[in-house]
């Protein structure tokens, strides 16, 4: 009696196990001349670190997320610097669906365990990114990405060495409006959602009103923080 071939098998760690045949299936493409370079083709390239939503489940750079961990005493923390160690997940950074994963717990269903949710959880995360932003602005001081005052953010602006212009809430029009033009004319982002207080606070100067920064890797952290503040916030 001749003895029975039986297929050899491949084991896929998310697909399972898996026969010549199913694998063809997979693989096999009448346009593509190896399976290895249609899996190429199909892969997208992207410099951006993804991440999946607790809450939608949508693939998202890290960048529009918010990292959550559960501290040692079983409670949600919104880990902002994305440094701090244990179980952690990721959401949005959207005000309705951060509310969404606090009114389900989400935190508790994705992680299997039960977790302790802060009553001003939303607040604590407004909070942080505020003091980030103003962290970001200390160390671009430090690191001569940052002007200030007037004259010299005006000289900057002319010179077209800017990336971002900072005013404060509180500002007057008139400086103001003939700063803000010439950001505009070069299509600069404007920001305005400090006080001159927060601002002259952040990097240690007194009454600072007008700010522009160089383009780097903390200007563009900032306008990240400051994108998910705006989200994190809003209503809509």
């Amino acid at each position: 009696m001749a003895k029975e071939t039986r297929p050899e098998y491949f084991y896929h760690p998310v697909i399972g196990a898996l026969s010549p045949m199913t694998l063809g299936l997979y693989f096999s493409r009448p346009s593509s001349p190896s399976p290895s370079e249609d899996i190429k083709a199909r892969i997208p390239m992207t410099l951006s670190k993804t991440a999946i939503c607790a809450v939608t489940d949508e693939v998202l750079p890290i960048e529009q997320m918010i990292r959550f961990v559960v501290d040692p005493n079983g409670s949600i923390v919104a880990d902002l610097t994305q440094k701090l160690p244990g179980v952690f997940l990721w959401v949005k950074a959207d005000n309705a669906v951060l509310k969404k994963a606090i009114w389900r717990n989400t935190f508790a269903a994705k992680t299997r365990q039960t977790i302790k949710i802060p009553e001003n959880l939303m607040e604590s995360i407004e909070s942080g990114l505020t003091r980030h932003a103003m962290q970001t602005l200390s160390l671009a001081k430090r690191a001569g990405e940052l002007r200030f005052g007037f004259s010299k953010v005006d000289e900057v602006l002319r010179s077209h060495t800017a990336a971002v212009y900072v005013v404060a809430s509180d500002a007057k029009e008139n400086g103001r409006e003939k700063l803000e033009r010439l950001a505009i004319h070069d299509n600069l982002p404007v920001i305005d959602e400090w006080s001159s207080a927060q601002l002259s606070a952040a990097i240690g100067e007194e009454n600072v009103i007008h700010m522009a920064l160089a383009d780097g890797g903390l200007t563009h952290k900032l306008l990240e923080i400051l994108t998910k503040l705006k989200a994190v916030k809003s209503e809509t």
